[in-house]
Formats: C-alpha cells, structure tokens, sequence
C-alpha cells in the first residue's frame, strides 16, 4: 500500500480512524484501571465502568442507525461529564491526604520525632507525595468527546459522499 492510498483512506474515512483510536484509547484506560484495582472502594467504580460504557458507547458509533447514533451521542455527552466529576474527586482525595500528612508531621513534630513522607524513602521527612493523578480522569472526558466528535463527523445512511458549501462551485 502507498503512502498516496494510506492518506486516501484515512481522508476518506477519517471519523472512523478517529473513532477507531478513540475506542483504543477507551481499552487501553479499561487496562490500566485494572491493573490499579481502580475498582475496588467507593467512586473508584465509576471510573471504571464509566469507562466501560465509553469503550461500548464508542464502538456503537459505528453502527450507521440515526436513532442509535443520537443515543451514542447524548450518552457520551453525559460521558464528559464523569472525567470532571473524577477530576474534582481526585483533587479532594488529595487535599485531604496532604491535610492527614500535614496533621502526622505536627503530631510528630510535638512528640519531638519526625514522620517518614508518605509514599517516600524514609529519611525525607517533610515532603508529602500523593499517588493520586489529578489530571488522569479527564482521560475519560477526553476520549468521550473525541468519539462524540468522530461519531457527529460520520456520514449517515443516505448522505451524500461530498456536501457542498452553498454558493460554492466545483
């Protein structure tokens, strides 16, 4: 295949590339979350079957039914929404472990002892780390608005191959 019919394709079928690495990126999110247990307590498990319901929302958009396609479309709308429902939830956590640090390094410090840094070497007292990524969920609201996108781009049945600007001639 030629570089000239690789860029054909992907020209001509350019949502559905999208959509295709959308739906990559939906399996690749599902992985990790498994493999970080992000399921196991509390809202974790709306991270990950959030992301789930992207991964099959987004292969839905590949079917060509207009009632379908505008289901896909608001549920991955709403879809968005969950990344920055996960953001906020995630700046909370994380505030509330540096507050729990900050109240054992005082504790410690009154008891005339220093406290190890969390998830630190010992010996680095005084530096608070968080394992929690603020930004992560928002992988989710990304990948949703990118398949809505790609879904909205998409020809549907009985739509012509080229549509013309009004006023515009070939």
């Amino acid at each position: 295949m030629t570089m000239t019919s690789v860029r054909k394709t992907v020209q001509g079928r350019f949502p559905e590339v999208i959509l295709g690495f959308s739906v990559l990126g939906f399996a690749f999110l599902l992985a990790e979350l498994i493999g970080y247990e992000h399921y196991e307590k509390g809202s974790q498990i709306i991270g990950f079957v959030s992301t789930i319901v992207g991964l099959l929302l987004s292969l839905l958009g590949f079917v060509r039914g207009s009632g379908i396609r505008r289901v896909v479309l608001g549920l991955l709308a709403l879809l968005t929404l969950v990344g920055l429902f996960g953001l906020k939830e995630h700046n909370d956590t994380r505030t509330e472990d540096a507050a729990k640090f900050a109240q054992r390094q005082s504790q410690a410090k009154a008891a005339g002892t220093t406290a190890p840094a969390q998830d630190g070497p010992p010996g680095e007292g005084g530096k608070f780390r968080s394992n929690i990524p603020v930004l992560a969920p928002l992988s989710l609201s990304g990948l949703a608005a990118l398949s809505f996108l790609a879904i909205l781009a998409r020809r549907q049945e009985g739509q012509p191959e080229e549509v013309r600007a009004v006023g515009v001639r070939a």
